[in-house]
């Protein structure tokens, strides 16, 4: 069998435009999973929010809040990820630095490649889904805990200075790729590679996956209930486009299915902002 594809993405918890990464992330990760080993940087987009907060505030005529409002609510337009923007809003008042979480990310990842993914994806979950202000480190702790870490080795690492070191390595990484916006992708295997800055739709990332592999082979999943039944297994919040997205197909279609589920009672939904989030009835048996 050939090298798989090796895929870094760079990126930061806070960063909603990363945050609408995920369907296709998702697709990397079930359809290509086989074939594809993604890595994850933290490249820390603030270190320092108070000067775009000002320049927030000169721009709305000190509510600067407004103006965030309006950033957020057009990016979730645009990505179509769920994201309860108003109440995101309201927790950032001691919010000075994206670090912090970034190096609560670097500290999960210490627990290996699996607890790296899965602590990133619940850090955005609280953030984005539950508007729970991930900069503060009891937040970060208890993420942890909730998503099954080693919490005495994750905050040990946050006081010891080996996740703020790992960190760092992953910023001069950055520094060394000029890396300067989120998210980023660098995709390759042996002398083909590409690059991909900024969001886009999970199907133009596809494209770029196919550039430096024509002969990429992923899963077939059928469309259907059974396939998302056993979707909502394998992890509890799902978005609509995230669905979309692994079994390739469109929004609509996936949520048609999702209604039906629903009104068979296998599925639970929640509205978050303008979209929505599934959840699998928690008794219901996962099919084979």
């Amino acid at each position: 069998m050939s090298a798989p594809l090796h895929v870094v993405w760079y990126t930061d918890p806070h960063n909603i435009w990363c945050w609408g990464c995920e369907p296709m992330i998702r697709r990397l990760e079930i359809v290509y999973g086989d074939h594809v080993e993604l890595e994850i940087r933290q490249g820390g987009l603030f270190e320092d929010f108070g000067p775009m907060r000002e320049q927030w505030a000169r721009m709305s005529g000190g509510r600067w809040t407004d103006s965030v409002l309006a950033f957020f609510e057009a990016v979730s337009t645009q990505h179509r990820m769920p994201m309860d923007s108003k109440r995101m809003i309201k927790g950032v008042d001691d919010f000075n630095s994206t670090w912090p979480a970034c190096i609560a990310a670097k500290a999960a990842s210490l627990q290996g490649a699996r607890a790296d993914r899965q602590y990133l994806r619940a850090l955005r979950e609280a953030w984005c889904l539950d508007a729970r202000p991930i900069h503060r480190v009891e937040v970060q702790t208890d993420v942890a805990r909730e998503t099954g870490l080693d919490v005495e080795a994750f905050s040990k690492a946050l006081e010891d200075g080996s996740a703020e070191q790992a960190f760092q390595r992953d910023r001069e990484e950055c520094e060394r790729l000029e890396v300067r916006g989120f998210p980023t992708f660098t995709i390759g295997r042996g002398e083909a590679s590409a690059r991909l800055n900024g969001w886009q739709p999970w199907e133009v990332f596809e494209d770029v996956l196919r550039q430096v592999d024509p002969d990429l082979q992923g899963k077939v999943l059928e469309p259907s209930e059974r396939s998302v039944v056993q979707l909502l297994g394998l992890s509890k919040h799902w978005a609509t486009r995230e669905i979309a997205a692994v079994l390739g197909v469109t929004d609509d279609d996936a949520e048609l299915l999702l209604e039906e589920l629903e009104g068979n009672g296998k599925l639970n939904r929640r509205v978050v902002g303008d979209g929505l989030v599934w959840e699998r009835v928690p008794y219901l048996p996962v099919p084979p």
